[in-house]
């Protein structure tokens, strides 16, 4: 309350910049990432209250008197904002900070349910076995010139189905249950509760310092991992209709025509090619923050 009390009365004192960790942490409801959105706007109304208090005082005001100067934070510009409106300065803020891969990124394993993203993946894997059902190449068999017979269908693609629908999911059930057990009871069970918001400021400039990692991996698994290899595998053979290429549920249409047409195999391989550079994505980007966890160890 004296924090408060200090904020509105005309002094010198100002506020230190510990009282102002405390006051947001408490109108954050001790949530991290909300206390680390209100650290931010508290410090930026005091920027903006010590640059409108100097101004005043160069103008020759009687009342205005002079706090002590803080650094302003990079995210929040220098307009003139009421204290009271602080939770609608937190949106303005996300809205100024622009899309973060990074941020997103590191939502998807922290946020909601852990269960959310392996049932995502999931879910996905399943809609397109459905629509492997639905278009009629869901088991459909071959005959090589050696007279051999293969099963061809998506559904006996154990790199289509069991991987997607088994093994992915697993995977990020046990990493987001580790990231989450970590991120916010492991580690506060090391730091001293003063230094809860010390570890949540590291925590989330280690997010940000993975920005050009993540990019890079994005870039990587879906210009390479899908288009490129969409465009090789599936694309330019259903286009020339021939050659040399190993049959299989993505080619099926060229020696089988009657079980499902060119122009439906295009978009079936490619809504296949793109679930599947997105599963790419999350994956290496669960090992990205695995190692964001290890950096951020309390000494």
């Amino acid at each position: 309350m004296r924090t408060v009390q200090l904020w509105f009365q005309e002094n010198e004192k100002g506020i230190s910049p510990s009282n102002i960790r405390w006051l947001a942490r408490i109108f954050g409801c001790d949530d991290p990432e909300a206390t680390s959105e209100w650290q931010m706007e508290l410090s930026a109304g005091q920027s903006r209250l010590t640059a409108k208090r100097r101004d005043s005082k160069k103008a020759g005001s009687s009342t205005a008197l002079r706090v002590p100067d803080m650094p302003p934070p990079v995210t929040v510009d220098d307009q003139t904002q009421p204290a009271g409106d602080l939770p609608q300065g937190i949106d303005a803020t996300r809205r100024r900070q622009g899309f973060s891969l990074a941020r997103k990124s590191e939502a998807l394993f922290s946020r909601g349910s852990p269960l959310n993203l392996p049932a995502s993946i999931f879910a996905g894997a399943s809609a397109l076995g459905f629509l492997s059902y639905i278009v009629g190449i869901h088991s459909a068999t071959y005959r090589r010139a050696d007279g051999v017979v293969k099963q061809v269908g998506f559904l006996w693609a154990p790199n289509w189905t069991f991987l997607f629908m088994v093994l992915l999911p697993l995977f990020f059930a046990f990493v987001i249950g580790l990231l989450v057990f970590w991120k916010h009871d492991a580690r506060f069970r090391l730091v001293a509760q003063g230094d809860r918001l010390e570890s949540d400021d590291a925590w989330t400039r280690n997010v940000q310092a993975y920005s050009y990692t993540y990019r890079a991996v994005f870039l990587i698994c879906v210009l390479f991992a899908g288009l490129f290899q969409w465009i090789g595998v599936c694309l330019i053979p259903l286009i020339n209709g021939g050659g040399n290429y190993a049959v299989d549920w993505g080619k099926l249409a060229i020696v089988h025509p009657e079980i499902i047409s060119v122009p439906m195999t295009i978009v079936f391989t490619g809504l296949a090619y793109l679930y599947m550079c997105l599963c790419f994505y999350l994956f290496f980007a669960g090992l990205i923050r695995k190692r964001q966890a290890e950096a951020v160890q309390p000494a």
